[in-house]
Formats: structure tokens, sequence, C-alpha cells
């Protein structure tokens, strides 16, 4: 059994008595040792374990302090059955969990991407060559590409006239997005976070809110975060723009065009039955009638908030 040979092999490697190793997700593991405990993350590629290392100790060394740093007092990097592991910091979780359906989690959130850009624009220009360039035009093509290639099994469960709304709606998201995305610009780019769901707002034991998970991180402009926060806490505004309009950090970008265009992307329909079907779960009613529902029950709020925010673009 894999995790038994990756216990024997961590025993061995690290010289410690491991009392509880456990999968969270993927190549991600807790474990336990009699002194302490550390998360366990691989890596198919050394080089990206290498920068993950350095971003989250340069993140520490410029006063960031709401995250974790990689433990690298190993001479050789961890290489197990072809992946190389790297022992993070633990965070002990807290009983109540950081959501976006609490007003003061949403502000919180975005309280700490704000600090998070705030120290990593003095970063990115030492990490041009390392991470790459922001390219939300490029994602969001292929998210349609994907959604369209789909349909047939999509429709299975909506109706065709949903889903030409869905497509009416990114195709009018991207012909001004791409029109207007200069105005994004900033003078001074930052290093982004790229993945701001929910789950990678970590509320520790002690209260403290902080940021994990950097495997997609790249550097642009940091309004390209903020419309992925946008898009995540938007269910729980019943798609209200004025509700969005009164979080901090996010209205300052509500007067800029290029990012209201972004607004109208329906990034997260798009993305979830695209990840369903590429599951191959369609078939499967457990995984499939969340979504069905989400995008059902959604539907008229979001037709609203299309048709308030282009208000705002005439």
């Amino acid at each position: 059994m894999f995790k038994n040979r990756l216990f024997s092999y961590l025993s061995k490697e690290l010289a410690v008595n491991i009392i509880e190793l456990k999968k969270l997700r993927g190549n991600v593991y807790f474990v336990r040792t009699e002194n302490d405990s550390f998360i366990l993350k691989g890596y198919k590629e050394l080089r990206k374990l290498k920068v993950q290392e350095t971003f989250t100790s340069s993140l520490r060394k410029s006063g960031f302090e709401h995250s974790y740093c990689f433990y690298t007092d190993n001479n050789q990097p961890l290489y197990f059955q072809n992946v190389y592991y790297g022992r993070m910091e633990y965070i002990q979780p807290n009983e109540i969990p950081f959501h976006y359906g609490h007003d003061q989690d949403r502000q919180e959130g975005i309280d700490l991407l704000k600090k998070f850009h705030d120290k990593t624009r003095d970063l990115a220009s030492s990490y041009t060559t390392l991470l790459p360039k922001t390219d939300l035009i490029r994602k969001w093509h292929q998210r349609k590409f994907d959604f369209m290639r789909n349909l047939p099994q999509i429709n299975y469960h909506v109706k065709k006239e949903m889903t030409n709304d869905f497509l009416k709606w990114a195709n009018f998201s991207l012909h001004g997005f791409v029109k207007l995305k200069n105005n994004l610009a900033e003078n001074q780019p930052a290093i982004l976070h790229g993945d701001v769901a929910h789950h990678n707002f970590l509320r520790s034991s002690e209260g403290e809110l902080y940021l994990i998970d950097y495997d997609l991180i790249s550097i642009g402009s940091t309004a390209c975060d903020m419309l992925q926060y946008a898009n995540r806490i938007l269910p729980f505004l019943d798609w209200k723009l004025s509700a969005l309009a009164e979080i901090n950090h996010l209205n300052n970008w509500l007067n800029n065009e290029a990012f209201l265009y972004g607004l109208l992307y329906p990034a997260d329909l798009l993305r979830e039955w695209n990840r369903l079907i590429r599951d191959d779960e369609d078939s499967n009613p457990y995984r499939t009638a969340p979504i069905v529902n989400m995008t059902l029950s959604q539907f008229r709020q979001r037709q609203q908030f299309q048709e308030e925010v282009k208000l705002l673009l005439k």
C-alpha cells in the first residue's frame, strides 16, 4: 500500500517517530510525529517545489506572516516514487472554518488579500523569470471552448436556452474585457495568488486568518485576483451589485469598465460544468445535483446582475 511505503520512507529519511500519516488530498498529507506536526506536499517537478519554498520564504521575510513556510533543513529533497516532497508548517485549524457566506469572513478575506498584494508588489521584480505572467483572457477563452465542447453532456441536464445565455454572457464579457484590458494595468504589478477559493483561507485555532496554497501564483494586475474574489462571493450576495459595492477594496474597482466587463464572465458556472465532465462525473447524481441546482436556482439573479452591470457600461 502506497501510504505504508511512504510512511516507512519518511520515518527513515527524517529519522523521526511518525505517529500519524493522513492523506488530505492528492499528494498532500498531514504528518504528526512525537515532537511536532507538519504538512507534506508533493510536486512532480523539483523546480516547482523550489519556487514554492523560495516564494513563501520571501513572503515571510517581507513581513507577511499570515501564511506558512517550508522546512528546508534537509540536504537533499524528499523524493519518493517520482514525486518531490516538501514539508510545510502546520496551522491548527479553527473549529469554525472560514466561509464566504459570513459577512465578516468576506471582508476579512479581501483585507488579507489586499495585504498580500501590498507585499508582493515589492517582490514581483525578483520573480519575473520564475513566474508566468497572468493571462486571464487566454484562461477564459479556453474555459469557454471547453464548455462549448461539453455542451452535449451539459444539455442533458440544463436546457439549451440557458446554456446559450451563458455563452452570450461570456462572449459579451470577453469582447469588452479584451478591448479595455489595459485599463487594469497598474504602475507596479504584483504576484497574484490565482486561486482565492474559500478553502485557501484558513482560520487558525487562535482566530487568525491565513492565506494558503500558492501553486497558481503569477505576475499581473491585482484586478485579476479581485475579479476572482468577487465571482466567488457574489452567490452569497444574491448577485447584487449594491452589496459588492459595500466591500472595501473591491468597490475601488467598480468604476473601471474593464473590471465591470470581467464581472460579467460566468467563470464559476463554466468551471464547475467543465470540471464535472472532465472528471467523468456527469452521470453521478451526487456530483451533478449540486451543480444543476446552482445553475437553475441562481439563473434569474444572474440575469438581473448582467442587466444591472450593463447599464453602467452604456
